[in-house]
């Protein structure tokens, strides 16, 4: 082949490259037409389940669109592979569905691998008012992103500390506030009595993480510090900033006002509430101990204030009703019940740095929405996108909804300070660290073996960092090198 085709040819697939590239960059920027109610159309949304979303949006959604055709391709298959990631991108490619519906580490893989519809341009044509969602969904959205909207969530997760007025009360102890410190918080906790012995015993704080590590890291992260280092390999907890934290976090454990976390399961050591003729669902071991009133302090999601709540509906003509709960997961048959108590409780920000006193890394997303970057039907998918993330669905779920609504003005509560959900933004520090696959669990139990020898008195600070230290490293670099 002479030079002059090879410079043809070559010049042949440039172009090929680029009028790809600016069709799809056409795409993700063109105007999206409205779609009228008798409008007709097609839809194939990729959800965890055909049922599920029918329940929760389809019925009403086909009701609003009728002669919109709406094919579901269930994805909770993917879940049994070895590798969700690979076979998600795969059912995409595949099947072609128009809207899908994604967690945040799908969300951001299928956002950095060019998989999804840039929504930046239909939001601002149909001035849809994202203005009036929480900033902090918003930025996590684009962060995990690259900076662009790929996404919207409807609901999220955050943490909030719970606090029992009547055991405060009791012990005069003043209340806590929104923005305290984590060591201000701990300082509270020691004040409170340690009382009774196993299931019986009082705490100041109980925590609901996995491991006695998630403390330490969780105050880390509030203080800007990072132990991984991805892109060069390299972990660093052997440092002052380090020591001092787990210092203190080991010292609040062996006082015993703080609880060790109790487990490396999914609920912490948790078990099973329940009630005749109810549903049961799994709670942790921290929830399940406020709730029962042998803790003044918990941290805890919003799930533990439905509980609450629902405690409070069921105990009729008193204000404080009582729900009984199985430790383990056990029958309620064979096993002592711990029943939640009349607590008079209320809630503020989970603890944060004084020189960070804004952001939390608790702020979580539960089912992002997304339109597919290849979707042949842009309108009814923006339409769905939408509804599931609109005003009139916020509003229509706000009395029975037990998830926390992005539009902020359907959380509200004129007995409990439900701000404390809201009022902190997202911390940076949680979009910049980044972890080699099955890294962070191991390492986050290793940790933990080595703090709980230091509370027993068996093993000194300085040399189980030692060995956290170099156990970490030699786990991240295998790791890395499994990747």
């Amino acid at each position: 082949m002479n030079k002059s085709k090879k410079s043809a040819i070559l010049l042949l697939l440039v172009m090929t490259v680029v009028v790809a590239a600016c069709g799809n960059q056409g795409k993700s920027n063109q105007a999206v037409d409205s779609l009228s109610r008798d409008e007709a159309g097609s839809l194939k949304i990729a959800y965890t389940n055909e049922e599920i979303f029918y329940m929760q949006y389809g019925n009403a959604f086909t009701a609003m669109f009728p002669n919109v055709a709406v094919e579901v391709i269930a994805t909770e298959s993917i879940w049994n592979t070895d590798d969700p990631a690979t076979e998600l991108k795969k059912l995409v490619d595949e099947q072609k569905p128009d809207v899908v519906s994604l967690t945040e580490d799908q969300y951001e893989l299928l956002a950095n691998d060019g998989y999804l519809y840039d929504l930046d341009t239909v939001i601002k044509q149909d001035q849809f008012e994202i203005t009036k969602m929480l900033p902090g969904a918003i930025e996590l959205l684009k962060n995990k992103g690259g900076g662009k909207l790929y996404g919207l969530s409807p609901s999220f997760s955050s943490k909030a500390l719970y606090y029992n007025k009547d055991m405060f009360d009791k012990y005069k102890v003043p209340y806590p506030t929104d923005r305290m410190s984590w060591e201000e918080i701990l300082q509270l906790a020691e004040r409170f009595p340690t009382e009774g012995q196993g299931e019986e015993q009082t705490y100041g704080l109980v925590l609901s993480g996995n491991t006695a590590f998630d403390l330490v890291e969780t105050m880390g992260t509030a203080k800007g510090l990072t132990y991984v280092d991805y892109d060069s390999g390299q972990l660093s907890i052997q440092t002052d900033e380090w020591k001092a934290i787990i210092e203190t976090v080991t010292n609040s454990y062996k006082s015993g006002k703080v609880s060790i976390p109790s487990g490396s399961n999914p609920f912490g050591g948790g078990g099973i509430i329940r009630r005749a003729g109810g549903v049961s669902m799994s709670i942790s071991m921290g929830t399940m101990n406020f709730a029962a009133g042998k803790a003044a302090m918990t941290i805890d999601q919003s799930f533990l204030m439905n509980m609450l709540q629902m405690s409070e509906r069921m105990g009729g003509a008193t204000k404080r009703g009582a729900v009984s709960a199985s430790p383990n997961g056990s029958s309620a048959g064979g096993s002592k019940l711990l029943e939640i108590q009349e607590i008079n409780w209320d809630l503020v920000t989970i603890p944060v740095d004084p020189t960070n006193p804004d952001v939390t890394g608790a702020l979580g997303l539960d089912t992002i929405w997304s339109i597919s970057a290849s979707a042949e039907n842009l309108s009814p998918a923006w339409e769905l996108i939408k509804y599931i993330n609109g005003d009139q669905l916020a509003k229509t779920n706000s009395n029975s909804s037990t998830q926390l609504s992005t539009r902020t003005e359907y959380i509200s509560n004129e007995e409990y300070n439900l701000q404390a959900f809201t009022v902190l933004g997202q911390n940076p520090v949680t979009f910049a660290q980044r972890f080699p696959i099955g890294f962070k669990d191991e390492f986050a139990a290793m940790a933990s073996e080595e703090m709980n020898l230091i509370v027993s008195g068996t093993k000194t600070i300085t040399d189980a960092i030692s060995v956290i230290q170099t156990k970490g490293q030699d786990l991240l670099t295998q790791k890395k090198l499994e990747e």
